[in-house]
């Protein structure tokens, strides 16, 4: 596979990124050396065991994103972090956090960050890394995962014995969706390929359904919530198998999805667009799952972290299943020395 181009570091001082110095291919990533992040006393340093790839992520790098995002290239992309904390702000301190924790995180950084050795992330939005997960697995949850939760229970607002149909459940926010919808009670519908039914089904859905066989629209039933984690849909083509009071939740903005969001507001039936932002609580729970044995993280590729293009252009391919991991820092050398 295809690799960024390393540049030599210059000084111990300096930690290993990939920086996007330009929007468009995957070959503009650059492996180079920059300076750590420095914390505030709110925030923690987290050396980064593994990060991984989220679609945001090469829409970002392609530029499709600028109308909702300014541009802040050069850059690092990635918003997702398992690793340990090595510095600690005070007033993280006095939230318990200290060094050496094990932790997972959404970053609130611009653009992630997280493409790197170390990122900087405020300590409300840590969880504890699930003893029972990898790194790699650990960061596999926090944007897709929390995209799943917000989708389902806070839009959704499910409801132990719904019926929940999720469109797209053996990819890296399906697989998670699926597993809450069941955690908290669901009867779930997963809709994908025939050849990831046995998977989806391993995760806790009732009910697998091929989309090249079915067109889900067209179903003689309704369930209380449609969310299409991979919106091939929209809000019009899927009313008729919603029930009366059910909820609509697409993952990427459209017109008309957007223009239902507001109008459905008036009505019995809840059309949303789901944007995931990072929330600590949310994290804690989806964390509280999966130290419960019922969450866990499908693992599609796990790829080094210069090797970061090749990740993209799987992503960008939308047959996925599961996660695309980067590992940053591996197994034998976790125990090296914190950065100083």
């Amino acid at each position: 596979m295809a690799t960024a181009e390393a540049q030599p570091e210059v000084n111990t001082n300096l930690m290993q990124a990939i920086v996007l110095p330009r929007y468009g291919s995957a070959d503009n990533f650059q492996v180079t050396s920059i300076r750590p992040p420095k914390i505030t006393a709110d925030q923690v340093l987290i050396k980064i065991h593994a990060a991984s790839v989220n679609p945001v992520d090469w829409k970002l790098r392609q530029g499709m994103l600028k109308w909702v995002m300014p541009d802040m290239l050069p850059g690092v992309l990635g918003f997702d972090a398992a690793g340990e904390i090595s510095e600690v702000g005070y007033a993280a301190q006095q939230q318990g956090w200290k060094v050496g924790d094990a932790v997972m995180a959404f970053s609130d950084n611009t653009l992630g960050g997280c493409y790197a050795e170390y990122v900087a992330v405020d300590a409300k939005l840590l969880a504890r890394k699930p003893d029972n997960l990898s790194y790699e697995e650990a960061a596999g949850i926090p944007l897709a995962g929390t995209t799943a939760w917000k989708s389902l229970v806070k839009l959704g607002q499910l409801h132990s014995g719904d019926e929940v149909l999720i469109n797209g459940a053996s990819g890296g926010v399906g697989t998670y969706a699926v597993q809450i919808a069941k955690a908290l009670g669901a009867k779930v519908t997963a809709v994908c390929s025939e050849s990831n039914h046995e998977l989806v089904r391993s995760l806790g859905a009732d009910e697998a359904i091929d989309y090249h066989q079915v067109n889900i629209t067209r179903l003689n039933r309704t369930f209380d919530i449609v969310f299409d984690a991979v919106s091939k849909s929209t809000y019009s083509e899927c009313r008729r198998i919603l029930n009366p009071t059910g909820h609509y939740i697409a993952t990427l903005p459209s017109v008309e999805n957007i223009g239902f969001s507001v109008i459905s507001k008036l009505q019995r039936q809840g059309c949303h667009v789901v944007l995931a932002r990072p929330d600590g609580d949310t994290l804690r729970a989806l964390a509280s799952l999966a130290n419960e044995g019922k969450l866990r993280t499908v693992i599609d590729t796990v790829y080094p972290l210069n090797e970061v293009a090749d990740a993209h252009r799987q992503s960008e391919g939308e047959h996925v299943v599961g996660k695309i991991v980067l590992q940053v820092l591996s197994e034998e050398t976790s125990n090296d020395e914190s950065y100083d």
